[in-house]
């Protein structure tokens, strides 16, 4: 009798403290950097406006940022908020038959999709956030949701000779009969793992795309864009354009340094990329722009440049120098983008999150709990009152069976060029 009442304290004790850690983990976790960028980017509607933009727009990519980073706040309401957006309005309502459209704005006085392509960065970061959504919020409907986006995404997967199967950047203007068109930061590898662990099929692509990474940058120097014919061979640029590596190639580096230790590309990716630390070494900035075919540089990168670059610049002199800027600036008004890559590059280098040797998402509590408060920012994005979109109808899905929960083991020379890309999702410069 005795032995069971005990047994009974017990049950009743852990019972407590697992409710007392549900409770306190449904809390959003204070990210000061984070409340920033939402006061000035995120409208009442939970669409991220880039408010350099008079169009007032919104990018499949910046939602698929915010997600990440409602993720990793802990934020279950607003990642909730986020993805109704990002579905109903960039995706006819149902994102596991429709990838989302990658821009969307105020065009002909009317508030609608400006270019219905998709943007496949987008969509795959979308799939992870909602994949680790499901495995972190116990939410099974995120799983087959993101699932099904993967099924969606591999319509723009292309199987090159030599190379392997890599991802297009969208289902349109990137394939031609010469060759395919491709964006080396559309492939953050740690996605690509966690993707395997759903889909085996996923592994040749990282490994295809890892590949990739180090083709298209034969000296050490990421180019926003690239050119692969159908032999698998990079194709000469011929234009200062087609030779530059700037506001989508910086994310490059980003990705490769969050990459975790344990996995084996990484070391290999870092090293491959040691001529873009030297050059930032050299300047003691990251440059705006650097020419990937001579190696000079021009221009001084903002910022989320510099944030970009402190992961792979770890221990230096240098990343002391670019995390002085970002705390002396913090999140600015005038660019979305810059203030993405400084959430991306400043919070994973104060510890807030980490990547296991899978891609699967680790949060560190106690690494929030050391992160200082700012004074709170003017809420920018809704000075000039505009007609957020409503919810579109919702597209009927086709009968599912009931989402089915999951668990994840713990483990231990030149050639002729391409034609020019039709519709090609960029990044423009602040």
């Amino acid at each position: 009798m005795m032995l069971r009442k005990i047994l009974s304290l017990c049950t009743v004790a852990w019972c407590l403290t697992v409710g007392a850690a549900n409770s306190a983990s449904a809390e959003p976790r204070l990210w000061p950097l984070w409340e920033d960028f939402k006061s000035l980017h995120l409208g009442p509607e939970a669409r991220v406006v880039d408010t350099g933009d008079s169009r007032r727009i919104t990018t499949s990519e910046g939602q698929s940022y915010a997600l990440f980073f409602a993720l990793v706040a802990g934020d279950e309401a607003l990642f909730e908020r986020l993805l109704t957006w990002t579905e109903n309005n960039l995706a006819s309502g149902d994102m596991t038959r429709r990838l989302p459209s990658w821009l969307w704005g105020r065009t002909s006085g009317r508030w609608q999709t400006i270019d219905a392509n998709n943007a496949t960065d987008s969509d795959m970061w979308i799939a992870y956030t909602l994949l680790e959504a499901g495995r972190l919020f116990n939410r099974p409907d995120y799983t087959q949701k993101a699932r099904a986006m993967m099924a969606l995404l591999k319509r723009d997967i292309r199987d090159i000779a030599r190379l392997g199967p890599v991802v297009l950047p969208a289902e349109k203007g990137f394939d031609k009969p010469s060759g395919i068109t491709v964006n080396p930061s559309y492939w953050p590898v740690f996605i690509l793992r966690r993707f395997a662990l759903e889909d085996p099929e996923w592994a040749q692509v990282a490994a295809a795309s890892r590949r990739a990474i180090v083709r298209t940058s034969p000296k050490g120097l990421a180019p926003d864009w690239a050119q692969i014919d159908r032999e698998g061979r990079l194709v000469a640029p011929r234009s200062k354009d087609e030779r530059t590596g700037s506001y989508n190639a910086v994310r490059v580096y980003l990705w490769a340094g969050m990459m975790s230790d344990a996995d084996p590309a990484k070391k290999e990716l870092v090293s491959h990329f040691s001529p873009m630390r030297a050059l930032t070494r050299a300047r003691a900035v990251v440059p705006e722009r650097v020419d990937v075919a001579d190696g000079s540089s021009e221009g001084e990168g903002s910022a989320g440049f510099g944030a970009c670059l402190i992961p792979m610049l770890r221990g230096t002199k240098e990343a002391e120098l670019l995390r002085a800027r970002i705390d002396r600036e913090g999140i600015k008004p005038e660019s979305y983008y810059r203030n993405t890559l400084v959430l991306f590059g400043d919070g994973f280098d104060k510890g807030l999150w980490r990547f296991d040797r899978h891609g699967r998402l680790e949060v560190r509590d106690r690494a929030f709990s050391r992160l200082t408060p700012r004074p709170s920012l003017k809420n920018v994005s809704n000075e000039v009152p505009d007609k957020q979109a409503l919810p579109a109808p919702q597209v009927p899905a086709a009968p599912e069976k009931a989402p089915e929960t999951f668990d994840i083991p713990n483990p231990t020379p030149a050639v002729e060029p391409a034609d020019t890309p039709a519709a090609t999702p960029s990044k423009e410069a602040p």
